[in-house]
């Protein structure tokens, strides 16, 4: 018997486009933009990594001078490392009886809003892939904001921006002399910031009030005076919630990135080389998303006849490449 269309091709690309679209609510998700995009030719492979010390000078003790008729100075090396990566496969599906297809009244397509459900679905938890990978202490150098700044950014007298400015300074120097290119806040301290009398004194004159507290800084004009005082040019906010509830259970949302944390480094650096067999080649970058397919969506319907499957999946690995390269500072609040 003749294989049927649904299964010589499985995946639809009017749903791929719709798992694919911006709906308001993806506005807040972020995991997409904070890091550079490597397309990987198979799903695992090797990453190469320069010793950044082989460019950073000869070392002390070495004198470059050189007399008429003697040999040159030999400089000394490091060797080059590399790491191993796998894209993993995420997906989801959900049905629907065709009964219900046939009976329901609500306006638009019941596949398409299957389609909707596990898309979201895959973004939510490629979201939180990416805040356990930034925002998780195992990853990258640590420490509290008592013990970075000397205190909370909530605290009385508190002037976040000076820390942030000296944080960076931190990260430069951890990082070889590069400059970190990436701020990313918890949603509840970056909303703190906003009520800051430092930054808001930093967005308008004390004589309009903004200085003296009379004003509260909208998310726009806080993230303008991040870029102009600290040079950082990408500055992100992890604001979505998902519900962490078993089914069945009451729902209990909760932030993805945690609210009072913040990450600083270097995730823009990337100028990225694939390479035959699987290798890849990067610039000095704290971690990247190593992509092997991006999201597709397709629909079957069960032996049956009885229900229509929707599905939705990617092949992808945030990958952490360098610790030094970036700094979490967790409990800011």
């Amino acid at each position: 018997m003749a294989s049927s269309y649904s299964n010589l091709h499985p995946v639809d690309q009017i749903l791929t486009s719709l798992v694919q679209e911006a709906i308001p609510s993806d506005d807040q998700l972020i995991a997409d933009k904070v890091f550079e995009t490597i397309r990987i030719p198979e799903r695992s492979g090797t990453l190469l990594l320069e010793e950044t010390r082989n460019f950073m000078g000869a070392g002390a003790g070495l004198d470059l001078q050189r007399a008429p008729g003697s040999s040159r100075a030999t400089i000394g090396g490091f060797d080059r490392t590399s790491q191993t990566f796998k894209a993993l496969i995420y997906a989801a599906s959900d049905s629907i009886a065709m009964e219900d297809i046939f009976d329901s009244q609500y306006p638009g397509s019941e596949e398409a809003r299957l389609a909707k459900k596990v898309s979201r679905v895959i973004k939510l938890a490629r979201e939180k892939r990416a805040a356990d990978l930034l925002f998780g202490t195992g990853n990258f150098n640590n420490d509290s904001a008592t013990n970075e700044f000397g205190g909370k950014f909530n605290a009385a007298g508190a002037e976040p921006l000076s820390d942030l400015h000296e944080l960076k300074d931190t990260v430069f120097e951890a990082a070889h002399g590069i400059n970190p290119d990436t701020l990313i806040f918890g949603r509840q301290v970056f909303r703190q910031l906003a009520r800051n009398p430092e930054v808001r004194g930093f967005a308008g004159s004390a004589a309009a009030g903004i200085a003296s507290g009379e004003r509260v800084l909208n998310d726009e004009v806080v993230i303008g005076v991040l870029r102009d005082v600290l040079g950082i040019p990408n500055i992100y906010v992890g604001q979505a919630r998902q519900d962490t509830a078993v089914p069945g259970a009451t729902a209990s949302e909760s932030y993805i990135w945690t609210g009072d944390s913040l990450f600083m480094g270097i995730l823009k650096g990337s100028d990225a080389i694939v390479q035959k067999s699987g290798n890849v080649k990067g610039m000095p970058v704290a971690a990247l998303n190593l992509a092997f397919n991006d999201m597709v969506a397709g629909q079957y319907d069960s032996l049956d006849k009885t229900r229509r499957y929707v599905y939705a999946e990617e092949v992808n690995v945030y990958h952490a490449v360098d610790s030094t390269l970036g700094r979490i500072i967790t409990d800011c609040l």
